[in-house]
């Protein structure tokens, strides 16, 4: 039976992302995946694309990750690497999850073989079409090492169970042994392999869905003149090292990607004049003394900053600006000592237009693709408050411009509507391209990211594709439509508009499709006969395709087949 604790936690999540219908083992599947992934990528995560299927060979979970981006296709990876940057971070992240209080080597071992044969086998082979997705990706990866921060990618891989590890010998051994025959392998810069037992589930999790908080003490500070919009603000000069160890870094020593979801400009390695500049001055004796004046520092916004005698104390607060300053750091901490000191300037503000005004100036001064700045767009703003306009009713959704934007406020994780997940609803529904959606969102943000938040697009869209695959998820988790059924989501979604409100639809820019789209909010605002027929009908046509692989729902043309089949 499992332990009480991660049982109550384990239900808690099952509810908050709808899964009821999935086997109990399926669950802790998703939700050990949930918790290892979640503080490694920055946007919302997708829980089918990191799941593995029930055939796969001792691999639960599996994600490639490049500069905090899950990409889910070889096209997607070519996508990230075909631009001039040469220092992108590479991660490949394993799970294999047991609803077991102990740790059974034999387990392991298999999760083992799994990994290794995962970079050892060519060609590769594996009943798992997520395996074999990421596999392709990797190779990618691997044929564009030039491009890639420090020349080599990383590994992780977390064996999680609901017991407490006590570091058994023979475990213990097994551990160093995959870690030695991953070095072996000579692909990889860092290697992470652990067992992971109930109190570093729990507490993973929690902080998954928690503020995070940080407390620092400052050398100096000073209070900001009153500025509009703007509750308090700080100068603040505090060690660097308390920076990276109290604000920075994950309780396993990883760096927090989700403190820079708001900051557009990734790290641009330790290569870049800029940082490498950095470097230097933070290894020279006397120079390092002098880095809170040679360096801009950090500006830090959050929506609760309290500031008690020399401590301050800030809560799920992002760093808009100072990502280059902030990563050279963590990559140079052991050269951190007390007398180095970093400027902060937190400010204080709950008004999500005076953050997102925040994050555009503090990032201006070098040159940035405007497409870089498309979740700050004006439409975003719009869609927020016609969200908000469901307030009260059944299928009231929250659109979260920005990350972490509902936590703490008992909004269940199904309800959310992220920006990014709002991106594929569109594509997939209005714009007619669920194979985009379903493996291809670099080339969907590349192809159509500027009209998926064009200032001139109805804002009804948004909340009419989200709601659609609210209702859609509602009803695979009671069982009324099949769990394999989840994996053409994108591809039901403009077949459900299609359903409800006809097969001409009009321009996402058009008023009438004002009309159009209302009639798909008044079938699905609501669970009834009606809607769910609607579906179930969409299911239909998905199954009269047959036999369905990855690769043949990659294109385009599968939804041509399915419209095909209306009258």
């Amino acid at each position: 039976m499992m332990h009480r604790i991660v049982a109550s936690h384990l239900n808690s999540f099952v509810t908050e992302h709808a899964l009821e219908a999935d086997e109990k083992s399926v669950q802790f599947e998703k939700f050990a995946n949930y918790v290892v992934m979640s503080n490694r990528i920055a946007s919302s995560v997708e829980l089918d694309d990191i799941t593995t299927e029930q055939n796969d060979d001792g691999t639960d979970g599996i994600a490639v990750i490049i500069n905090e981006d899950h990409v889910i296709s070889k096209e997607d990876a070519e996508t990230v690497f075909s631009n001039e940057r040469r220092n992108n971070d590479v991660e490949v992240v394993f799970v294999q999850a047991k609803t077991t209080d102990g740790f059974d080597l034999g387990d392991f071992l298999k999760f083992k073989e799994s990994v290794l044969r995962f970079f050892s086998e060519d060609p590769y082979s594996t009943n798992s079409e997520l395996q074999q997705d990421a596999r392709a990706a990797f190779d990618v990866a691997i044929a564009n090492v030039p491009k890639i921060r420090h020349g080599k990618p990383s590994v992780a891989a977390a064996y999680v169970t609901t017991g407490n590890y006590e570091t058994p010998k023979e475990l213990e051994t097994a551990r160093l042994k995959m870690i030695n025959e991953l070095k072996e392998l000579g692909f990889f810069q860092n290697i992470d392999v652990r067992f992971m037992g109930r109190d570093e589930l729990v507490s993973a999790w929690v902080a998954s869905y928690s503020a995070i908080d940080a407390s620092l003490t400052m050398n100096s500070s000073a209070s900001l003149p009153e500025i509009a919009g703007i509750d308090e603000a700080y100068l603040v000069v505090v060690k660097a090292k308390d920076y990276v160890e109290k604000l920075l870094v994950n309780d396993d020593g990883s760096i927090r990607g989700q403190l820079f979801e708001e900051n557009v400009r990734h790290f641009l390695g330790a290569e870049n004049p800029v940082n490498s500049q950095i470097a230097e001055t933070l290894k020279d004796q006397e120079s390092k003394t002098r880095f809170p004046v040679l360096n801009n520092g950090v500006t830090i916004v959050s929506p609760d900053v309290r500031v008690q005698g020399t401590m301050l104390h800030i809560s799920n607060f992002q760093i808009v600006n100072g990502c280059q300053t902030s990563h050279v750091l963590y990559e140079n901490r052991a050269e951190l000592t007390d007398e180095v000191m970093v400027t902060l300037k937190v400010v204080e503000t709950t008004d999500e237009d005076v953050f997102s005004e925040l994050v555009r100036a503090t990032n201006s001064q070098s040159k940035i693709e405007e497409s870089q700045f498309l979740s700050l767009s004006p439409i975003s703003k719009r869609v927020e408050a016609y969200f908000n306009t469901f307030d009260g009713q059944d299928g009231r959704l929250y659109f979260e411009r920005r990350d972490r934007q509902y936590v703490g406020k008992g909004i269940s994780a199904i309800r959310i509507v992220s920006l990014h997940s709002a991106a594929k609803c569109v594509c997939a529904m209005f714009l007619k391209r669920p194979d985009l959606a379903y493996r291809y969102p670099k080339q969907m943000y590349d192809g159509y990211g500027e009209t998926i938040f064009d200032i001139g697009n109805r804002e009804i869209i948004y909340y009419a594709s989200a709601l659609t695959l609210y209702r859609f998820h509602l009803l695979t988790s009671n069982g009324t439509i099949p769990q394999n059924m989840r994996r053409f989501k994108w591809h039901i979604l403009p077949l459900a508009a299609a359903l409800a409100a006809g097969k001409n639809m009009p321009s996402v820019k058009a008023k009438k499709m004002d009309s159009y789209a209302q009639k798909i909010i008044n079938k699905f605002s609501l669970h009834s006969a009606e809607s769910t027929a609607i579906f179930t009908q969409a299911v239909s046509m998905v199954a009269a395709l047959g036999a369905v692989t990855n690769d043949r729902l990659k294109r385009q043309s599968v939804l041509d087949e399915l419209l095909s089949q209306l009258v």
